[in-house]
């Protein structure tokens, strides 16, 4: 069985996302480090790379990541891990989730 790095936490973003199958939107419903879980009504094939913009009510840009590979796909729902990102957006994550951790953020 697998086994997760990092801890989640359960969340609800709004989040966009591109890859060579076109853009989409949906919600982004747990986070960690090292990857996301995303409800879209768009179909992503696993195996594909997206590049991914998460949109935090509490900040005013959005968390940007270069390069995410789908690693998993059911029904409307599907799981990326995060492959590459530029250390200053990776550092505002890190702050995200330490501050939805400590409960110092609002989630919805």
């Amino acid at each position: 069985m697998e086994q997760r790095r990092d801890r989640r936490v359960q969340v609800q973003y709004p989040i966009s996302f591109e890859g060579n199958q076109g853009v989409g939107k949906g919600t982004l419903f747990n986070l960690s480090l090292g990857g996301c879980g995303i409800e879209s009504g768009a179909h992503v094939q696993v195996g594909t790379t997206v590049t991914l913009r998460v949109y935090v009510p509490t900040h005013r840009e959005p968390i940007h990541v270069g390069r995410a590979g789908v690693t998993w796909s059911a029904g409307q729902d599907f799981g990326v891990e995060f492959m590459d990102m530029d250390p200053k957006e990776q550092e505002r994550l890190k702050k995200l989730i330490v501050d939805l951790q400590e409960g110092k953020t609002n989630i919805h």
